[in-house]
């Protein structure tokens, strides 16, 4: 135990005299902290980055599908019988008349799974209004009590 005192010992006496000043250590903790935020901020931008991209390459993986059923849809109603099903589903929102092709996939493959292998045809997928929004707010205006 001695010897580590007299180990500090001699390592302090041949530190060199003159501590640094408050402010070089305020200058130099100042800049380390700006490198390592600037590190914290290129890391969450480089993984920000590589979620977009990975959600573009989703989307269009999706946008194909959809793509592909549709086509599929059209090929067996154009080769089905004047008995095949035709289903209109007025679900999604669509102001201009493009139809969003991964909600349309969505509806396609809901319905094949309640109708099974029998042949039907998704004919449209249309907005049916803000219903929505206001069942939320019907739901707050009945939670609260009227004085």
């Amino acid at each position: 135990m001695f010897a580590i005192y007299t180990t500090l010992a001699q390592i302090s006496a041949a530190a060199p005299t003159g501590s640094p000043s408050t402010a070089s250590v305020v200058v130099v903790g100042f800049l380390f902290v700006l490198i390592v935020l600037a590190l914290l901020a290129a890391v969450t931008s480089m993984t920000g980055a590589f979620f977009i991209k990975q959600a573009a390459r989703d989307a269009a993986k999706a946008a194909e599908a959809a793509q592909k059923a549709v086509e599929a849809n059209l090929k067996s109603s154009g080769s089905a019988d004047a008995g095949s099903t035709t289903v209109a589903i007025a679900s999604a929102a669509s102001s201009d008349d493009t139809e969003d092709p991964a909600i349309l996939a969505v509806v396609a493959a809901a319905v094949h799974t309640v109708i099974g292998d029998r042949p039907h045809r998704v004919v449209s997928v249309q907005s049916t209004g803000p219903g929505w929004a206001q069942e939320g707010r019907r739901q707050i205006f009945s939670s609260h009590r009227v004085r």
